[in-house]
């Protein structure tokens, strides 16, 4: 409910990518902060969306805004290069505004690049549309290779509350942590790698509960299952918590730019292990009356 109300009351956090906007990369001749940045600009933006994240290193940004991103005036880059300049002066000294705007010099703004609202309405829609053709494409998967439809259900009902739990955790928490929680296209290809990773871990489970079902056809499914789940619950745990490891030095390491990929990719690794076996497998078991039936349930 807290998840299902945030989406309502604070929506998304969406990039530059979906909401459109205007990207500037900016660099220095000393490393700078980005939070430091960020608060410095944001008043200056009246109420528009202010991000700012380190590329490369901590001596060059990029700051993303949608300020008046629905105005045809021909002026609203020179004006938010003016924004810019002041909100930056302290970091970039007796330089001119002529200096700071010239992308061809060493400091100041070295490109910009605008996404207009129909491009990234466009880009929104497709992103939907890849999150939804992936849920089809893993629910026909299951179905071939295991010829089950509760099978099918259940890895439909794991991946899809993995990926909405995501992204309701993005809803919920953006603007609390130290980083852009930003949903664009590097979010997108998250949540997209966290379908995989999981449908990977459900068909481990599944196989076994199909071996198993093999070798004891006269068990009852539920035992089957849950025997199952044990059986493989080593093999999860370790292949999720090397992949964790991974992540959390990419996390710890990386640059700002792909920090909130590197969370998602970690949360999402978290979720979709527990959803394998609190999700798939119980809606596998509840769906399947044929071998509920079979066992005398």
């Amino acid at each position: 409910m807290l998840i299902v109300g945030s989406f309502f009351l604070r929506g998304l956090n969406q990039g530059i990518d979906f909401s459109g906007g205007r990207n500037y990369v900016v660099q220095f001749d000393h490393p700078v902060k980005t939070h430091e940045l960020q608060t410095k600009l944001a008043p200056l933006f009246n109420g528009a969306q202010v991000s700012v994240i380190t590329i490369d290193d901590d001596t060059k940004v990029r700051i993303s805004t949608n300020y008046k991103i629905d105005s045809d005036d021909e002026n609203i880059d020179n004006e938010i290069t003016d924004i810019l300049y002041t909100g930056l002066k302290d970091e970039i000294g007796s330089m001119s505004k002529a200096d700071f705007s010239t992308t061809n010099e060493n400091i100041g703004i070295m490109s910009s690049q605008k996404v207009g609202p129909t491009v990234a309405n466009d880009m929104r829609t497709d992103a939907v549309i890849a999150v939804l053709l992936s849920l089809v494409a893993m629910f026909l998967y299951i179905l071939v290779r295991f010829r089950n439809v509760a099978f099918s259900l259940g890895a439909l009902a794991a991946v899809a509350f993995t990926a909405f739990t995501i992204i309701g955790f993005y809803s919920l928490f953006w603007g609390v942590f130290p980083f852009a929680m930003e949903i664009d296209q590097s979010f997108i290809a998250a949540i997209l790698t966290v379908i995989g990773y999981q449908i990977n871990d459900t068909v481990v489970v599944f196989d076994r509960v199909r071996e198993n079902v093999g070798l004891y056809p006269k068990q009852n499914f539920g035992t089957t299952i849950n025997l199952s789940v044990n059986s493989t619950l080593g093999r999860t745990v370790m292949t999720s918590a090397s992949t964790l490891l991974v992540l959390l030095c990419i996390f710890i390491l990386g640059g700002d730019a792909i920090r909130s990929f590197t969370f998602a990719m970690i949360f999402g690794v978290i979720i979709g292990t527990l959803a394998t076996m609190f999700v798939a497998a119980p809606v596998a078991y509840l769906t399947d009356s044929r071998k509920n039936k079979k066992a005398g349930k």
